[in-house]
């Protein structure tokens, strides 16, 4: 059987798609090892999680731990704290929010001990300059916060980071595997990851 013009053109057809089918296949297997050695390893995703023992946090201490590379304050506030707190204007501050907005718990704040303006390490006063409250102040340009990190003055755009955490027991429970740490979204408790 003789072969036509058509059938040559129909074979031509089937082979180019043919190889441009394996082509692909191929490129996608080849792609496969670089895809995941630029995923994050499992020791890099564990360590998005830090136990923190805090039955030893005594109120009005605050402990500072590593986590990620960056500080973390650990406040056990007292009752004078939370009711300095609950007694500012949230409508007032430039990053308004409220004291639960702020803490999962009113006893426990946690959040990224790094200000919001150029990265410096607040100080714990008993009492912030200018303010009357026990708070945060950064005196490398003046910046206040309140014991719930919110900004209460100076050069600060925002309040305090805050990051994912829970409590099981006397344990603090820091992170998640995905969070990544200082990013947007982390300036109120319920636009935070789960843990």
């Amino acid at each position: 059987m003789a072969n036509g013009p058509g059938d040559i053109t129909t074979r031509r057809k089937f082979m180019s798609g043919a190889a441009a089918f394996l082509g692909a296949l191929g490129a996608a297997f080849a792609a496969v090892p670089f895809i995941r050695a630029m995923s994050p390893t499992k020791d890099v995703l564990a360590a998005g999680v830090q136990e923190v023992d805090i039955s030893n946090l005594r109120e009005g201490e605050l402990r500072t731990v590593i986590w990620r590379k960056q500080p973390v304050f650990i406040l056990r506030r007292t009752p004078a704290m939370i009711e300095e707190a609950s007694l500012i204007n949230q409508a007032a501050l430039a990053d308004p929010a409220a004291p639960d907005e702020r803490a999962a718990d009113p006893g426990l704040f946690v959040s990224i001990g790094i200000c919001t303006h150029l990265g410096c390490i607040p100080q714990f006063r008993d009492q912030v300059p200018e303010t009357g409250v026990a708070g945060f102040y950064c005196p490398c340009h003046g910046g206040k916060y309140d014991n719930l990190g919110r900004r209460l003055g100076g050069p600060p755009p925002e309040n305090l980071r805050l990051l994912p955490y829970r409590v099981e027991g006397q344990t603090l429970i820091l992170g998640t595997e995905r969070f990544g740490g200082y990013g947007e979204n982390v300036r109120k408790i319920q636009d935070l990851p789960t843990v």
